[in-house]
């Protein structure tokens, strides 16, 4: 133990200097470790490693200026547990619920009336979303398409809060006009 604090303690103070290759062992140490802990949490693999992700970054970003009093792994096990947490946080039940009920609704099968529900659902799904705001529109669509909410702003140039606010508002319009077209459906 007494050995992994001083490897600790010299992987830490290397990287407050600025080493890379210091930051470089910190990734390879730990990084898989991080995200196996991560993925088995939420089950998403581009959310576990956009956690994991962040975390590394935030350490270089505060690398002069951060302070460990445990373990290393104790810490970054720690971190990443507050990034889940922001995440599970972040993520709206709502939306998970509203694409799994729509997976299982096209998965389905339907009778005459239920395709025919099913279809008018789909082309109002279609019509609000090309009525969004465009870089509304162009956030839930990449998200549609499994984006990160880090790729999506990088792409669209935003910040990751933007977009996160942005998919978040398209989600609450989608709802609320399918909810006033299906009311017996209770889509919420």
């Amino acid at each position: 133990m007494l050995q992994v604090e001083r490897k600790d303690e010299e992987i830490v103070r290397q990287l407050k200097l600025g080493d890379t290759s210091a930051y470089d062992l910190l990734y390879d140490l730990y990084w898989k470790k991080l995200y196996v802990h991560v993925l088995n949490r939420i089950k998403d693999e581009e959310a576990a490693k956009d956690i994991v992700q962040n975390v590394f970054i935030n350490i270089w970003e505060r690398k002069e200026t951060i302070t460990i009093n445990t373990t290393l792994e104790q810490f970054l096990m720690g971190a990443v547990k507050l990034q889940v947490l922001g995440y599970f946080r972040s993520e709206k039940i709502e939306e998970r619920v509203f694409d799994y009920t729509l997976k299982k609704f096209e998965e389905a099968s339907f009778s005459i009336n239920e395709l025919s529900d099913y279809l008018d659902l789909e082309k109002l799904i279609e019509v609000e979303v090309k009525s969004l705001p465009e870089k509304m529109r162009h956030a839930y669509l990449l998200k549609h398409a499994h984006h990160s909410t880090s790729e999506i702003a990088e792409k669209l140039n935003l910040a990751e809060q933007t977009v996160s606010n942005h998919i978040s508002e398209a989600m609450r319009r989608i709802r609320k006009r399918l909810s006033e077209k299906f009311p017996e459906r209770q889509i919420s």
